[in-house]
């Protein structure tokens, strides 16, 4: 999947990302939010990065000013969960999940890649409903998914965390 934005290029990662990634990705706040407890180094961001480029559609936000790889959005499986609720059985349906280098928020580039890939996912009929999950603390996620239409739908433990389950139907 290939997106032009205002000032991103939402393309797929690949591994000359790495150091892209590995430069945001280690951020402490970043992790905390993400739920990154295993990535403390070097060695786990690469086995990270390179289990996400083998198992999720791990899509780099890169900066049109730059050039670097500032963020990412993973496209996955629907939270099984919510795929087994009657209202969505039966449907298609794929889980958001996303990062945002910490020098590059508030500057709404998340919301403008989240808002054109949501755009065309629904438009090409891919999906009948999209999921993000965020952990209570998390108050800029959970604000960018109310901006993005994103409904209230339930919760689930990740570990010892709380994650709100959000869902967007067509």
């Amino acid at each position: 999947m290939y997106i032009e934005t205002k000032r991103l290029i939402v393309r797929p990662h690949t591994p000359a990302d790495f150091e892209d990634y590995f430069g945001y990705i280690m951020d402490g706040e970043l992790q905390r939010m993400l739920g990154l407890n295993g990535v403390e180094d070097r060695e786990s961001a690469l086995e990270t990065f390179q289990w996400l480029l083998d198992n999720v559609e791990f899509l780099a936000l890169v900066s049109k000013e730059s050039g670097k790889a500032v963020g990412h959005i993973c496209v996955h499986p629907p939270d099984e969960k919510l795929a087994d609720d009657p209202v969505f059985r039966g449907k298609r349906g794929k889980s958001l999940s996303f990062a945002m280098a910490t020098p590059e928020r508030r500057k709404g580039l998340m919301s403008e890649a989240l808002e054109t890939l949501i755009g065309k996912l629904f438009k090409e009929g891919t999906v009948d409903y999209l999921d993000c999950e965020y952990p209570l603390f998390n108050a800029a996620s959970r604000e960018l998914q109310k901006k993005l239409g994103f409904q209230y739908w339930g919760t689930e433990w990740l570990e010892d965390t709380e994650l709100v389950i959000n869902v967007l139907t067509r």
